[in-house]
C-alpha cells in the first residue's frame, strides 16, 4: 500500500498494565532463605534516601519517593524517565 494512514492508537489507552514499585533487593541462597523467620530483618541494596524505582514491562519508568495516604502506602513521582521537564519525551 502506498498511501500513508495515520494510526489511531487511542484503543491502546485502555489496555491494563502491571506497574510494579521496587523497594530494593536481596541475593539469598536457598539455605537463607529456608532459614528465615519471623522477625528476621532483610536489608536491601538500597539507601533509605534513594529514590524508588517504578517498572513498567520490566524497565524502569519512573522514580519516587514512599509516602502514605489514609493509612495506605504510596509513591509520590518525582522523576519521569525520558521525558523532560516540559512533558515532551526526549
Amino acid at each position: 500500500m502506498a498511501a500513508t494512514h495515520e494510526l489511531d492508537i487511542a484503543f491502546l489507552h485502555d489496555i491494563p498494565i502491571e506497574l510494579v514499585v521496587e523497594l530494593g533487593r536481596l541475593r539469598l541462597t536457598v539455605r537463607e532463605l529456608a532459614m528465615l523467620g519471623r522477625d528476621d530483618v532483610l536489608e536491601l541494596d538500597r539507601a533509605a534516601s534513594q529514590p524508588l524505582d517504578v517498572l513498567v514491562g520490566g524497565r524502569i519508568f519512573a522514580r519516587g519517593e514512599l509516602v502514605v495516604v489514609e493509612e495506605r502506602v504510596a509513591l509520590r513521582i518525582t522523576e519521569i524517565l525520558g521525558r523532560t521537564d516540559d512533558g515532551a519525551t526526549g
